[in-house]
């Protein structure tokens, strides 16, 4: 070993006499375009005689560790933390590494150490040129609720974002740049363009999708509709991600939105629900069209052949109650339906008819029930008093519902009928068995004769 000439792997070689008293002038002037590219550069050598310079360059910044003091780097006064210095370019430092600037001594003092400084010293060099041309992109589609169709899609989005490291603003730089040497560099020796996209890419696709797809929803913006509002969410989308490009030491400039494209088999589900969805619509309009031009066209008829509405629904009621065979008004209500149509369908259908059809009705219940007490049924739908025994209203045609229904044949009787108009069968409750008296249904004897009920 040469006393005069440097031989340590993590020191720069200094030989002859002027050799043993030089120092260092640590710089990193990249050679070629692959260089130039570098994020970050590591100097290739960590031990520094005392006294060599750092020269700093335009957009570079150089971090400068050096470990001189010793104890524990928890204490509160700090000693025994790695002094670490921010250099913000272009500069010009000396630096105190500790070590010895005479080679003899320097040798002497490595060799006490197992041939490597005891002052050992790294120096990173920092590129904070702008980069405001990275691509990003989501790897795996994003599962996005769609707030107009209500319905989940898969959707891929791209886009461009530009970072850069802070320099002019010391207050932040220093702060900055020991946060993304920390969290994206670590110990590599260099950090590459690419190295860097794709750990960045890494990071943002963490929060990118949950944010794209809560926007979407809170914004209310249906996916057919997305690319008006590109614009509008990469501004939101970027507000958000400042915050968590900061943590990593870096400033966003810009992030844009290309596409938000949902996946084709996606795309083509919901463009088959909307087109059924418009079908649907078109033959419910059609239907009602075609209702509307029936009914104009029915109450034409009835205008030019001079009867209404509530007269044809009368005529109906006719019609029912003749062909009701069971009935014993069948025979009259045909009567009167022929003396109705002798009449004519025009203006005496409407005095004439209503008239014959009260009469009939009533004759009819009369001849069924003589003993019942005569009587009207009001019409719940228009009130119209109608003859005791009508199923349908003579003034609107609705069906009368109201009465007493025989549990034996279903035939709706006047209220108070004690039996069936119809069939004959009883109506009510309990009669007594002697006496024939009508029993409360909880009653154990009859209160007319005395009589036990079993």
């Amino acid at each position: 070993m040469s006393l005069f000439q440097s031989e340590g792997s993590k020191e720069k070689q200094h030989s002859g006499i002027l050799g043993s008293f030089s120092v260092d002038n640590i710089k990193w002037e990249p050679g070629d375009e692959t260089q130039a590219s570098l994020i970050v550069k590591k100097f290739p050598y960590e031990d520094f005689p005392n006294g060599s310079y750092l020269q700093v360059a335009q957009s570079q910044m150089a971090v400068f560790i050096n470990n001189m003091t010793a104890g524990d780097s928890l204490e509160a006064d700090g000693r025994g933390a790695s002094q670490v210095s921010v250099f913000i370019g272009p500069c010009k430092i000396k630096l105190d590494t500790g070590d010895s600037r005479f080679a003899p001594f320097r040798q002497i003092t490595h060799a006490l150490t197992d041939g490597s400084s005891a002052f050992h010293s790294i120096v990173y060099f920092v590129n904070t040129t702008y980069m405001n041309d990275l691509n990003w992109g989501t790897t795996d589609p994003i599962l996005v609720q769609d707030p107009e169709e209500d319905v989940n899609i898969h959707v891929r989005a791209y886009g461009k974002m530009g970072v850069h490291l802070e320099q002019v603003d010391t207050s932040v730089a220093v702060v900055n740049v020991r946060k993304f040497l920390s969290k994206l560099v670590g110990t590599r020796d260099e950090y590459t363009h690419e190295k860097f996209v794709e750990d960045l890419r890494a990071k943002i696709l963490e929060y990118i999708p949950d944010q794209l797809a809560n926007e979407i929803i809170v914004q209310n913006v249906g996916i057919l509709k997305i690319a008006a509002h590109i614009s509008e969410l990469s501004d939101v989308m970027k507000n958000k991600l400042v915050g968590y490009f900061a943590d990593f030491g870096l400033i966003l400039d810009n992030f844009s939105i290309i596409s938000i494209k949902p996946l084709e088999e996606d795309l083509a589900a919901i463009n088959e629900m909307k087109i059924k969805r418009k079908r649907d619509k078109i033959e419910a309009e059609g239907n009602a069209a075609k209702m509307d031009i029936e009914s104009e066209a029915l109450a034409r008829k009835r205008e030019r052949e001079g009867y209404s509405y509530q007269q044809e629904r009368g005529m109906d009621v006719m019609k029912a109650a003749a062909s009701n065979e069971g009935s014993s008004s069948a025979g009259i209500m045909g009567a009167g339906m022929g003396l109705g149509m002798g009449v004519g369908v025009g203006g005496a259908v409407g005095a004439g008819f209503s008239d014959l059809a009260k009469q009939t009705i009533g004759a009819a219940s009369q001849t069924q029930a003589p003993a019942e007490k005569s009587g009207t049924v009001k019409c719940s739908k228009c009130g119209h008093e109608n003859p005791e025994g009508a199923k349908f209203c003579l003034e609107c045609g609705s069906e009368i519902v109201s009465g007493i229904k025989c549990p034996k044949c279903g035939h709706m009787n006047p209220d108070g009928a004690k039996f069936c108009l119809e069939c004959g069968s009883k109506l009510g409750g309990m009669v007594c068995p002697n006496c024939g008296a009508e029993l409360k249904p909880d009653a154990k004897f009859c209160m007319n004769c005395g009589t036990k009920i079993e």
